[in-house]
């Protein structure tokens, strides 16, 4: 029958580890070295975050007229802020909000050189891809029903990352008041064209009040001439043209009121215009972040190789136990 092997325990372990000591050693510190360039090969990430308040009335940050906050609006337009920030429409305004440093790494990020001098300028396939570094890195977020809007910039730079976060945040806000003055704009326009044409018409009714007064004036002043047949012909006329004008003057009066409120609606939107943004407001700007985010992964990965170092010498030193002890079992058999 076959022997069966030689019984393996811990103290053959730690036997064989103090043979095998300088091979471990050296194999764990290759491992550890190994680890160590690749850990350094792993570049450092920094996060930056900007906050936003989305709506400054309802959360209290802001009232007007003595208000206090609206406690039943709902967070609905705080999501629909979070899925536009990330638009290729508020990105490209991020673009024009950078510091030429930020930019410059931005560029460096994306892999675009020379970096592009002027924005105007740029070609589709470079703004392309400097809005695809912004996008990727970009991480928008709002936590349950809070008016609090976080955008957090991931990159390698902490410059980037605070610069970044920053001209998203200011971005946004520009495009919201581009798109509030737009709208503006094509009010005024119209109301310029109603204005306009109630110039016009208040002009002529004005012209025909005062043409019915003239008439109704002289038509007053013939009355005391003419004969006693022709008197009540001139009553019914009298009334007439009194009734025209009076017509004439409610057409006026109606008109101007209609002018006077369209003059007060375009004043007021030519100033809404030049005031601030106060629904949605910066609260935090990004700071430049001095630490790494994220767990730090390079220590263990320093461990992990040394281990590896480790268990391999182990692993030599009981293969070379193995054989030795298969070869002395062999001599033993060839010699009885």
């Amino acid at each position: 029958m076959r022997k069966a092997p030689d019984p393996f325990t811990f103290a053959d372990v730690f036997r064989v580890i103090r043979k095998n000591l300088l091979i471990s050693l050296l194999l764990a510190g290759a491992g550890g070295a190994g680890a160590y360039v690749v850990a350094e090969g792993i570049p450092d990430r920094y996060a930056a975050t900007a906050q936003l308040i989305s709506d400054a009335g309802r959360s209290g940050l802001i009232t007007t007229n003595n208000e206090g906050p609206d406690e039943t609006g709902d967070a609905t337009a705080t999501s629909t802020m979070v899925e536009t920030i990330g638009t290729s429409a508020v990105l490209n305004h991020a673009l024009a909000e950078m510091s030429p440093e930020g930019f410059a790494l931005l560029a460096q990020s994306a892999k675009i050189d020379p970096v592009p001098a002027d924005l105007a300028g740029m070609d589709d396939e470079t703004r392309q891809a400097l809005l695809r570094a912004l996008s990727q890195s970009l991480t928008v977020n709002n936590s349950g029903r809070s008016f609090v809007i976080n955008l957090s910039y991931l990159s390698e730079s902490p410059l980037l990352s605070a610069d970044a976060a920053n001209a998203v945040a200011e971005g946004y806000l520009r495009y919201r008041m581009e798109l509030r003055n737009a709208v503006y704009a094509k009010m005024l326009a119209n109301l310029q064209q109603q204005i306009a044409d109630l110039t016009s018409g208040l002009k002529a009714a004005e012209q025909t009040a005062q043409t019915m007064r003239e008439k109704v004036r002289l038509l007053a002043q013939r009355n005391d001439v003419w004969v006693e047949g022709r008197q009540d012909q001139a009553i019914a006329e009298n009334a007439e043209l009194y009734a025209s004008q009076r017509e004439a003057e409610r057409e006026v009066a109606a008109t101007a009121v209609v002018y006077e409120r369209l003059l007060l609606e375009h004043r007021q939107i030519q100033s809404r215009m030049g005031e601030p943004e106060i629904a949605v407001q910066l609260f935090s700007p990004a700071v430049v972040p001095t630490r790494p985010s994220g767990f730090n992964v390079k220590p263990i990965l320093l461990m992990l190789g040394i281990t590896a170092g480790l268990l391999a010498g182990l692993s030599i030193g009981l293969i070379r136990e193995r054989i030795q002890r298969h070869r002395k079992a062999r001599r033993e058999g060839a010699l009885a």
